[in-house]
């Protein structure tokens, strides 16, 4: 079959398919003289679903700015607190609003009496805290130090909020005539130190600041500092103590501190030094270096005071508060210190007593062993038995005597092998 085989069987199956009855179809509908039937054109229906579906769109692309802008708003940035000893712990927003205002503490309940601070600027509720913090007697020259700590996992934020709040309340201090001294710290989240904070009731800035002390120093603890006040942790932060720490090289430091805290409840640091030299009869004069610091030892804040004469070592702990000799040792030996209520004497022993030099060469003569030949000498004062514990190597052998304060009798000797 070709081409046009193909094209006429084609035709012919079309036109049986779709036949021309148009001649049929007339007739069945009869005469239709003088009739019009209208034919109306179809109504063009009116094109509303794009303007509903843009406002939608709208509507929703609104409400999800706004539910965004809702969320920034109510959305925790930073937590920041104040410590003297009450604490205030605010939390705000992005742009430093603040969200909550808590006490921390019973005290800060006093500090926040009558306070809504919800909604405030942070600037705002920070002067009105410190401004209530010295109405109530909390900052004052006996006690003028203050922590900022802001809690920030942007770390960048964190310090401009630290060091912006820094100096504001800087300013509130100087305007009420308060030599202000003030430490501050800003770090990351740290589930750890929150759950620090919680076992002991304090702040996660003051737990923050206590911990960092302890990671600085060979023999401070997290539960001996946590009573102590902002006033004294300043004076230790700021101390060989703790190995200065707002005085560390490097790109950043871990605390940073601006003014001096008080030590108008201490005796002073000259005070303490002199009785030291004069508790070992040495002068000025005779100094080959003095060194003298706060520390804390045994539950108490003390001067740690160490200086050498032509050579020989000299180490004492003064009661900061009252200026008594709580340990005097030299060369490793301990001096003997007077009891409570008795006059200070230079060493050398005092009417009734002996010096524990007297009862180590007291235990030396015994032993017929000369100073020279002696290794690893010790002599410890036991206070509650009444005697000088000396204990020395010579030879072979390890002595241990005991020697009354009283009257130097030896009250027990022995030598191992």
């Amino acid at each position: 079959m070709n081409d046009q085989e193909l094209e006429r069987k084609l035709h012919t199956a079309l036109e049986h398919a779709a036949p021309d009855d148009v001649e049929a179809v007339l007739a069945r509908l009869g005469p239709q003289n003088g009739k019009i039937i209208p034919i109306s054109a179809p109504k063009r229906r009116k094109r509303i679903l794009p303007w509903i579906a843009a406002a939608c769109l709208a509507l929703a692309i609104g409400g999800g700015v706004a539910g965004v802008r809702y969320q920034q708003a109510n959305a925790v940035a930073s937590v920041v607190s104040l410590d003297v000893n009450p604490c205030v712990r605010l939390e705000v927003n992005r742009e430093e609003k603040v969200l909550s205002a808590t006490p921390v503490n019973d005290d800060a309940n006093q500090i926040l009496d009558g306070m809504d601070l919800t909604g405030t600027d942070l600037e705002v509720a920070v002067n009105a805290i410190i401004g209530s913090l010295l109405k109530h007697g909390y900052v004052d020259e006996l006690a003028n130090s203050v922590l900022i700590s802001v809690e920030d996992d942007d770390l960048t934020r964190g310090a401009a909020l630290e060091e912006k709040l820094t100096g504001e309340i800087s300013q509130v201090l100087e305007s009420a005539s308060i030599n202000g001294a003030i430490l501050s710290q800003s770090f990351a989240t740290d589930d750890a130190l929150q759950q620090k904070a919680e076992e002991y009731g304090i702040s996660q800035g003051k737990a923050a600041l206590i911990q960092t002390l302890v990671d600085s120093s060979s023999h401070l603890t997290f539960e001996s500092l946590v009573g102590l006040s902002i006033n004294e942790l300043n004076l230790l932060a700021n101390s060989e103590a703790a190995a200065d720490l707002t005085g560390q090289s490097g790109e950043q430091e871990s605390i940073r501190s601006t003014g001096t805290a008080s030590q108008s409840g201490y005796v002073g640091v000259d005070a303490a030094t002199q009785t030291a030299l004069t508790h070992a009869g040495v002068q000025q004069s005779q100094l080959d270096y003095l060194e003298a610091d706060y520390d804390y030892e045994d539950g108490r804040m003390v001067y740690e005071v160490e200086f050498g004469v032509s050579g020989v070592e000299y180490e004492y702990d003064i009661d900061a508060a009252t200026g008594a000799i709580l340990k005097a040792e030299q060369e490793g030996q301990t001096i003997q210190t007077p009891a409570p209520g008795q006059t200070q004497q230079p060493q050398g022993g005092s009417s009734g007593t002996i010096s524990s030099q007297e009862a180590r060469d007291i235990a030396l003569s015994n032993a017929g062993v000369a100073l020279s030949d002696t290794r690893e000498l010790e002599v410890e004062l036991e206070a509650d038995d009444g005697c000088y514990k000396v204990e020395f190597k010579s030879g072979q052998y390890e002595y241990e005597y005991e020697i009354s304060v009283a009257d130097g009798r030896i009250l027990s000797a022995e030598r191992d092998d």
